[in-house]
């Protein structure tokens, strides 16, 4: 009798993208219930408290390329274990900000670093590794957990409503580090060679590539490692930047 085949453990790191992301952005992505509370307690004005919201946007989108650069470079685990610390340290110290600079060194400057570490930056190219085939799919599965935090504002919201801002940011770092710290100190493995394993769809690939009887050399050949300053010199990135 044939054994049942084992489910690939490609499709375990999806499901750890999906309930990690989930609760990583879930955390910025609740601003909006934080906001009123936080506005009735100090009486700032609406613009000056928004801009700890505009600061960890921009903050992301600055360290988000380094952090990529960093898992490509760096131990990949090593790094998101630092961003989810990061995090969860800084999300835990907002239920002490008393000062309009304390959300925005806390929430605006230093969150930003927790989640681009520890946030899709690194988990694109993690589920990029572990596929050849169906690589899309794994992709878009695992960017599901992006949109799922945009509902962690009704758990959050409970959570205000129950114990108060303060007490919801501790739970809130707490759930981060007692849920996905685990997860990718004990499961996360960012290439599939690291668990002796082969991407998905590589046995295919390679018995595609020995059927072949004579291969045709693409018209404009590219060779070697495309680094940042190489891609910077072609036409295709301005057109897809601009």
């Amino acid at each position: 009798m044939a054994r049942p085949q084992r489910i690939f453990y490609g499709w375990v790191i999806v499901g750890i993208a999906v309930i990690s992301l989930t609760l990583i952005y879930g955390i910025r992505h609740s601003f909006a219930v934080f906001f009123p509370p936080i506005l009735d307690e100090f009486g700032w004005s609406r613009g000056s408290t928004a801009i700890m919201f505009s600061l960890n946007v921009l903050i992301y989108g600055f360290v988000a390329p380094v952090a990529g650069s960093l898992g490509d470079r760096w131990k990949p685990k090593r790094v998101i274990l630092i961003g989810i610390t990061i995090l969860g340290l800084t999300t835990a110290s907002c239920a002490f900000a008393h000062e309009l600079w304390h959300f925005y060194l806390l929430f605006g400057i230093l969150m930003p670093v927790g989640t681009a570490l520890s946030g899709m930056p690194l988990f694109t190219p993690t589920l990029a590794n572990w596929f050849v085939k169906r690589r899309g799919l794994a992709i878009g599965l695992g960017h599901i957990g992006g949109g799922f935090s945009f509902t962690y504002g009704i758990f959050a919201e409970f959570a205000i409503s129950q114990l108060g801002w303060r007490a919801a940011y501790f739970i809130l770092a707490g759930i981060l580090v007692l849920v996905v710290l685990p997860l990718y100190s004990l499961l996360f493995h960012y290439r599939p060679e690291d668990k002796s394993l082969k991407a998905y769809g590589t046995s295919e690939l390679l018995a595609s590539k020995d059927s072949t009887a004579e291969v045709t050399a693409p018209e404009n050949p590219v060779s070697g490692d495309w680094t940042l300053g190489r891609a910077m010199k072609t036409y295709q990135l301005w057109l897809l930047v601009l």
